[in-house]
């Protein structure tokens, strides 16, 4: 398998059906073996996404109750196939474009890790956002940069590629269940020394976020403040991951053992 599109999904079948019909459509233009997996995050009754409304080239994972968009995630990513994995909304704000480049720079290119990020210059917006998202937006980058995370500008962006390996070894580590799991992500990336390829993306359309500022705020910013004491306790040692950390230079053949010098 190619190409694996993991979509996380809350009370969101009619976005699914209609969704997923056009990104197949999309994909099976220039991707030989691909698959869409959706992750039903517990919606209730009739908003539950079954089997009947996919192409035949996706498929549903449901989860029994609500567990927060970064269990859904971390099922999808795990239960998925592809070489190549990618995780967006449901909506599919952003243009189908962005997926195939991230696609190219982790198959052609060698890069393990490849993301949007709205605050590169070439990103663009077709639709502007409320003023109220954009404040909240750019109050929650500068709290994750100050105390987390510093020069990452936009960890947020609902685009993110994974190599098959690395998604396999980073996402049995992350403990974070509801938003803010993408500040987990970037966290552990940079620790263990992972290049992060930054991408610029259109956003087409975006339905409403759920994330309410003043409800989510202190639960976010409570969860985000854990991750540094997670590492320090050694919550995310991984020998998996540490396959990934560049070999010690001064280890290289030829260098002198009394000396240190080559």
């Amino acid at each position: 398998m190619e190409l694996s599109i993991v979509l996380p999904a809350f009370n969101s079948r009619e976005l699914a059906r209609r969704n997923v019909g056009h990104l197949h459509a999309y994909l099976s233009g220039w991707c030989p073996s691909f698959e869409i997996v959706v992750v039903d995050d517990g919606s209730r009754g009739p908003e539950r996404v079954v089997p009947g409304d996919l192409p035949p080239t996706a498929r549903v994972i449901q989860l029994e109750h609500n567990c927060g968009k970064g269990a859904a995630v971390r099922r999808g990513m795990l239960e998925a196939r592809g070489d190549v994995r990618i995780f967006t909304d449901i909506d599919l704000p952003y243009d189908f474009a962005g997926l195939r480049f991230a696609h190219g720079l982790i198959r052609d290119k060698g890069f393990l890790f490849v993301v949007g990020d709205r605050s590169l210059p070439n990103s663009e917006y077709s639709n502007a956002l409320p003023l109220s998202r954009k404040i909240a937006s750019r109050i929650f980058s500068k709290f994750v940069t100050l105390f987390v995370i510093g020069g990452i500008y936009d960890s947020q962006c609902g685009l993110k590629a994974f190599s098959a390996p690395l998604a396999k070894a980073l996402f049995p580590l992350l403990t974070i269940d509801r938003f803010s799991f993408d500040v987990e992500i970037f966290y552990l990336v940079l620790k263990y020394n992972i290049v992060i390829r930054r991408i610029p993306v259109r956003l087409h359309d975006q339905e409403k976020s759920t994330v309410n500022l003043f409800r989510h705020a202190l639960p976010m910013a409570c969860r985000i403040m854990t991750i540094p004491f997670k590492w320090y306790a050694g919550r995310y040692r991984s020998e998996a991951m540490r396959a990934f950390l560049d070999r010690p230079y001064w280890g290289s053949a030829g260098e002198d053992a009394g000396t240190g010098k080559i």
